[in-house]
């Protein structure tokens, strides 16, 4: 064998043994920048900045999904009233004009310590682009047979009070 081959065959097997060994070094983890959701009872997930905001900014919410009907109607009430007193346009739910479309999610969460009402809002464009989402929790009174009656309209309303204030911050202001 040449000393020209058996030069290429060292240099080859040590890359391939350096190849093999950088797999087996550990990799840490990675951890959440700064628009990352965080854990707890409320947390929001800023995808994008609100395009359009204050005044011309319009809100058609979408059915809510997950709940029994008086928590939607509860939920879709004081959406309404806590918009109005925050000057945060809300409109039907097929309205053209509307600048976003707001569509929820509620669930309920029990077992010996108590229930846990979950929320999640997610903020559309007209072209169907989810550019802002809202999460959190509600703590509700304890119940294991049915989640949904340990969760009162205070609860109900603290969640949607909430959803309001994050979506003041976001396109509240012009």
């Amino acid at each position: 064998m040449s000393v020209a081959v058996r030069n290429r065959l060292v240099a080859s097997a040590l890359v391939a043994t350096a190849f093999i060994l950088s797999a087996c070094v550990a990799v840490p983890a990675p951890t959440p920048g700064p628009g990352a959701p965080t854990i707890g009872p409320k947390a929001a997930f800023t995808m994008r900045s609100a395009p359009v905001k204050g005044a011309k900014a319009s809100f058609a919410l979408a059915r809510l999904t997950g709940a029994p009907e008086d928590v939607v109607v509860t939920t879709t009430r004081t959406l309404q009233s806590q918009a109005s007193a925050r000057n945060l346009k809300f409109s039907a739910t097929d309205d053209p004009s509307a600048t976003y479309i707001l569509k929820g999610y509620l669930s309920a969460v029990g077992d010996k310590q108590g229930t846990l009402l979950v929320y999640v809002w997610d903020v559309f464009d007209r072209n169907g682009t989810r550019l802002h989402r809202i999460s959190g929790q509600e703590h509700g009174s304890g119940t294991t047979v049915d989640p949904w009656s340990g969760i009162s309209s205070t609860t109900v309303s603290s969640a949607a009070r909430d959803t309001i204030d994050d979506l003041v911050a976001w396109a509240g202001s012009g």
